[in-house]
C-alpha cells in the first residue's frame, strides 16, 4: 500500500509484451497478461481486486514449497488492470524503441519518500488447496515493501555473516524457514 518505485515501474513497462506465467504440475508456463483476476481478503475488512503477474515466486515458491501449480497476483489500479490486458493485443507496438523511450519518460523519478515508508504497510495473502478441496489461508502484514525487503536483506546477512547458512540455490524460506519475515518488526501473520 505505497508508491512503487521508478525502476520497478521501468522494469515492467520494458517487459509489457511477454505476458504472463504460472507454474503448472512443477513446469512454468506462459499466459497472457492479466490471466486471472479475483478478489482478495487481506482481513481488517481490506478487500481488493487481484491480478495475475510472472513475479518470481512463480519460480521460487514452487523450490520452497513443492507446490507444483502457482499463481502469483498484486493489485492493480483499474487502469493498470486495463493497460495489462489491452498489452495482450498492442504489447508488441509497446515494445518497440520509439513507444518504449515515450513510455519510459512518463515514469516519474524516484520512488517513496522516507515518510512514505515509514507510514506504509505491506499486505500479503496466500491460499493453498488440495485435490480433495481442503483449503488454507495466510495473510501478512509488513512495513512497507521496500522497507521490509531491506529488513530482510540484512537479517540474512547477520546470519550469513554468522555462519548460519547452506551453501548452494536456496531460497531464504527454504533456508531459514516460513518464520524468518516475522523477525522484522512490524511484521504478523494470521492464519485460518
Amino acid at each position: 500500500m505505497g508508491r512503487i518505485s521508478h525502476g520497478t515501474q521501468a522494469t515492467m513497462m520494458m517487459n509489457v509484451d511477454r505476458g504472463g506465467a504460472v507454474r503448472r504440475e512443477g513446469k512454468i508456463f506462459p499466459v497472457p497478461a492479466a490471466w486471472h483476476t479475483r478478489q482478495i481478503d487481506f482481513g481488517g475488512g481490506v478487500k481488493k481486486l487481484g491480478v495475475t503477474i510472472p513475479w518470481g515466486d512463480v519460480a521460487t515458491a514452487y523450490h520452497s514449497t513443492g507446490i507444483p501449480n502457482i499463481e502469483v497476483y498484486t493489485i492493480a489500479p483499474k487502469s493498470a488492470l486495463r493497460a495489462m490486458k489491452l498489452s495482450r493485443y498492442l504489447g508488441w507496438l509497446m515494445a518497440t524503441g520509439p513507444v518504449q523511450r515515450y513510455l519510459q519518460s512518463k515514469i516519474p523519478p524516484g520512488g517513496p519518500s522516507d515518510e512514505e515508508r515509514a507510514n506504509g504497510k505491506t499486505l500479503l495473502w496466500g491460499e493453498a488447496t488440495d485435490e480433495a478441496g481442503n483449503r488454507v489461508e495466510s495473510r501478512l502484514r509488513c512495513p512497507e515493501g521496500y522497507t521490509t525487503t531491506t529488513f530482510t536483506a540484512l537479517a540474512i546477512t547477520e546470519k550469513i555473516l554468522a555462519g548460519d547458512f547452506t551453501p548452494g540455490f536456496q531460497t531464504p524460506a527454504k533456508c531459514y524457514g516460513p518464520d524468518l519475515i516475522l523477525e522484522i518488526d512490524g511484521t504478523a501473520r494470521e492464519d485460518d
